[in-house]
């Protein structure tokens, strides 16, 4: 027996309910006096034709959370209004509150309401003259599901020691997204993700719900690396200088301009080498594929510039320069939030400093999900050099190192580079983002 249909739009909105009375015809197969019927009946209801498969029957009344809820099981069910209007895309049928009757009192068990895993709104099973109400909820996108299931932490770590068991997930305010952040911590399990056909692991979920992912190499028969183990392939590029040039001041950029703490136009920057290099590795594999790039959010990405309390900018200083990155790794105090002149909206960049300290690697560390074996960039600057012998300035970045832990080198030393992008929230993932079930998206 097949399985009726209603038609799904594009808009989202929250269905609740106003009463609709629809009557469908005379079904043509009766297979005994309480037989379930197969006729498909194309009706209207509001601005929709929705296709059902079903026998005599009554909608008694529709019913959607408010604009905007965000409610779990009954606890904001008083929040409803009638409508009579067909939910969309991104609503499911409440299968607890979801009933059909048959004689108004009783409920109906053999009935059948659900919204299938295409997002099909299903009703099926349905005796002659049955009266349905339906109850539509908000479905939870890809990363609601994901925190859902994490059931993250709201203590703040201990981040001046490595994470080296698995900690979980845990929940921190984001300043550059707004709202909060869920960032995974330790050696942990269930961030695997494959994607465009390359491995990713999840850093955290943003506070737009976009999910950010840092590449961790190709699967094999759709199996990845997991913790603790050297990985040569969740590097895009080996021996490569975050910037080029020997010697500079400003060469702690994702883009630098000559002699200025930051460039304020970046028409007139000079874009690092690592960000030339992500960005043709990105239009090589993803950018160039609609149906991967469609899945990518614009990400925004901190390369913050902003000195240390102990440190001034200066365009010819003769001493160290020191950088708010600095001086947070020292004191174990990461933070998501970057000054606004130093956030680059991004298709793809690198992970901070704040990042891989928040994911467990203060010193070294062979257990946390970050750990490859290798040294690879960060896009966080640390600080400016000033060379008396040569009069020369040189710029260093932290890194990654190949025992794990954060520390830093000259930006025209030849390390990795290791790329992250960002998914937009409601993408679909199948699997339980572990090892041998990754998140595939779909």
């Amino acid at each position: 027996m097949e399985f009726e249909v209603l038609k799904k739009s594009h808009k989202k909105e929250i269905i609740i309910g106003i009463s609709i009375f629809i009557v469908i015809g005379i079904v043509l197969v009766v297979k005994a006096t309480f037989a379930k019927y197969e006729l498909v009946k194309n009706i209207k209801i509001a601005e929709g034709t929705i296709n059902y498969k079903l026998p005599d029957f009554k909608i008694m009344a529709m019913y959607k959370q408010k604009e905007n809820m965000s409610c779990t099981e009954d606890s904001c069910y008083s929040e409803i209004t009638e409508t009579n209007r067909m939910p969309s895309s991104g609503y499911i049928i409440n299968e607890t509150k979801s009933y059909c009757s048959l004689d108004n009192i009783n409920k109906d068990i053999e009935a059948k309401l659900y919204t299938n895993n295409s997002g099909e709104h299903i009703i099926s099973n349905l005796a002659k003259s049955s009266k349905c109400y339906l109850y539509f909820d908000k479905e939870k996108n890809a990363s609601d599901k994901i925190i859902e299931k994490e059931n993250p932490k709201t203590t703040t770590p201990n981040f001046s020691v490595a994470a080296t068991s698995n900690e979980g997930m845990y929940k921190v305010s984001d300043g550059i997204y707004g709202g909060y952040s869920y960032y995974y911590r330790g050696a942990v399990t269930k961030n695997h993700v494959i994607f465009a056909n390359k491995c990713w692991r999840i850093v955290r979920i943003n506070g737009n719900g976009t999910i950010r992912l840092i590449y961790n190499g190709v699967p094999t028969n759709n199996v990845c690396v997991g913790n603790g183990v050297s990985n040569s392939n969740s590097n895009i590029a080996s021996d490569q200088a975050y910037v080029t040039n020997t010697y500079g001041m400003d060469y702690a950029g994702w883009t630098y301009l000559v002699g200025s703490q930051r460039p304020t136009n970046n028409n007139t920057a000079t874009a690092s080498n690592i960000k030339t290099q992500t960005e043709n590795w990105y239009n090589t594999n993803i950018g160039n594929y609609t149906n991967y790039a469609d899945k990518v959010a614009n990400g925004k990405f901190c390369n913050d510039r902003n000195m240390a309390s102990s440190s001034t900018w200066s365009s010819n200083p003769k001493t160290a320069l020191y950088y708010a990155g600095y001086e947070r790794a020292s004191n174990s105090a990461p933070t998501l939030s970057c000054p606004s002149g130093d956030i680059y909206t991004l298709k793809i960049g690198a992970i901070t400093m704040d990042e891989v300290l928040m994911a467990g690697g203060k010193a070294a560390n062979s257990s946390y999900y970050l750990y490859n074996g290798f040294n690879f960039w960060t896009m966080t600057p640390n600080y400016i050099f000033y060379d008396n012998g040569g009069n020369k300035y040189m710029s260093a970045v932290f890194n990654v190192k190949s025992d794990g832990s954060i520390y830093y080198s000259m930006a025209y030393a030849k390390l990795n580079i290791r790329p992250v992008i960002n998914l937009i929230p409601d993408v679909k993932l199948t699997g339980a983002g572990t090892l041998d079930n990754p998140y595939i998206v779909e």
